[in-house]
Order: structure tokens, then sequence, then C-alpha cells
């Protein structure tokens, strides 16, 4: 039988995966800001290129921007209040109205141009070609002797 400390902070279960992703800002900024640094997204490297899916539940097609450069993925977009409410029975606002900026590294260089995104049921994909590596080989050049002949 595993002996955990209940009072120990790092054999609690408190402490666990829901504690890191869901209470602790994803970055500095975020903790500033006091916001969510924008959309969950899964990021995936395949041979050819890099799949990147984000949950943006909410948000109209043509309230979301989306910018591809060479090495960086950036989202923006904007939730709508649809209609205010000033009436009485509210005791509890949780889902959020507002704009959100998320900007994404990539693990390696790819073709923006031809980046592709879908959007269906609040889910975005982009899928951006990467671009072709040349497996580089390494030049050995010849030593010339302060005499002139090669070695």
């Amino acid at each position: 039988m595993e002996n955990k400390n209940w009072l120990s902070p790092f054999n609690n279960e408190f402490w666990g995966d829901r504690f890191l992703n869901q209470l602790v800002p994803r970055n500095f900024n975020d903790l500033l800001r006091g916001t969510n640094a924008g959309p969950s997204v899964d990021l995936k490297e395949t041979d050819n290129e890099i799949i990147l899916k984000a949950d943006i539940p909410g948000v109209n097609q043509e309230d979301l921007d989306i910018t591809v450069d060479e090495n960086v993925i950036t989202l923006k977009g904007e939730t709508k209040m649809d209609e205010t409410r000033e009436e009485k029975g509210y005791h509890l606002t949780e889902r959020r109205y507002g704009s959100f900026y998320r900007t994404i590294p990539l693990p390696t260089e790819v073709k923006s141009q031809q980046a592709t995104a879908r959007y269906k049921n609040g889910v975005l994909e982009l899928r951006v070609p990467k671009v072709e590596t040349v497996k580089r080989q390494g030049f050995k050049p010849k030593i010339v002797s302060e005499e002139g002949s090669l070695h």
C-alpha cells in the first residue's frame, strides 16, 4: 500500500494535472493580465506538415484572424455577447466574452503561403506544409602547407 502524506503539497491529488492545467496561468503575461492566453491547441508534426487543432467555441468564422509565418502561428479572435441582460436572477456568470490572442511557435520552418484552414463545430484545423530540409554534407577542404603541397 502506498503511503501518502496528505499534508505534503507534492503527494496530494490537488497538485496534479488539473491544478497545473486549469488554475496556473500558461505564462507570466497571463498572470499579469488575469486572462486566458487563448484557445487550447494540439500541435502535431508529421513527415510533410504541421497540423494545429484549436478549440474555439462560440467564435464566428468572421471574428477569427489566423496568421501563419515561417516559424509561428498567431490566432486572434473575439467572442461576442449576443445580448445584454440586466435582470434579476443571475447568480453566476462563467461564460467568457471578449478577445483572445495566442502565438504558437512551430518546431520547424513551414510554407506559410500554402496553409489551409477548416473551422467546424468550434474546432479550427490548420494544416501547413513543412519546408523540405536539405541534408547538409560537411565539406572537407584540402589543407595546403606553407610549401604549397596538399595534404
